[in-house]
Parts: structure tokens; sequence; C-alpha cells
């Protein structure tokens, strides 16, 4: 009856052991490289692509098919092409920012404190 007794709450013991599942990964950033490190965490406003700058750096950003978000950091330096148009750039205070949008229908975010460069062939930005 012992053995048995045993047996049983080893059983158990096991079965409650193989059903425990590890938490799963959250996604990280992809990282790319243009130069300095440029984090494409995908957190852009309604589904744009963004890609940031950290503090201090100097980036060059692409987007030939549109749809892009550009973020510069403090004290960085970014230069921005949307050729597909619909793209948006963020430039904090401290920043510099180029920004040419050749397909139009570009937005920027200009803070106090950072200086913005802006050109759109394409129409309609603001």
């Amino acid at each position: 009856m012992r053995n048995l007794l045993g047996l049983l709450a080893l059983g158990l013991f096991a079965g409650c052991v193989a059903h425990v599942a590890a938490e799963p990964v959250a996604p990280q950033p992809v990282m790319a490289t243009a130069g300095p490190v440029v984090a494409l965490d995908g957190t852009g406003h309604e589904g744009r692509q963004r890609q940031a700058c950290p503090p201090g750096e100097s980036c060059n950003f692409s987007c030939d098919g549109g749809n892009c978000e550009f973020g510069c950091a403090g004290g960085a330096h970014c230069s921005a092409d949307c050729d597909g148009g619909n793209c948006l750039l963020e430039c904090v205070g401290g920043s510099t920012c180029d920004f040419e949008c050749d397909g139009g229908n570009c937005a920027t975010n200009c803070e106090p404190g950072s200086h913005c460069n802006i050109e759109c062939d394409g129409g309609g930005c603001h």
C-alpha cells in the first residue's frame, strides 16, 4: 500500500512538472546598422515602421515605399528621405533634422530647440 501511494505521488509530481511551460519571450527590436545603430521597433503611428536615431548620433534614413516614421533624439543629426510619401518625422529638442519628402503628404513634429530643414517636392506636407 505504501509503495502504491509513493508511486501515485511521484506520478502526480512528474505530471505537474511536465505541464509547466516557460513564459514566451517578447520580441526584441530589430537592429540594423546604417552608421550608428538604428532601432526598428515597429511602434510607429498608424502602422508605420519606425526608425529611431539615438542621442548624439548621426543617422541616414531612407524610405522608398513610403509610410515610414523617423525619430531623432536630442543631440542627434538625422537625414531622412521619403520617396514614397506619407512619412512622419519627429525631431526632439536639441537635434538637427534634414527631411526630404518626394512622395508628398508627409508630416513633421519639430519640437522647440530642434532645427528642421524640410523639403516637400510632392506637396501636401505639414
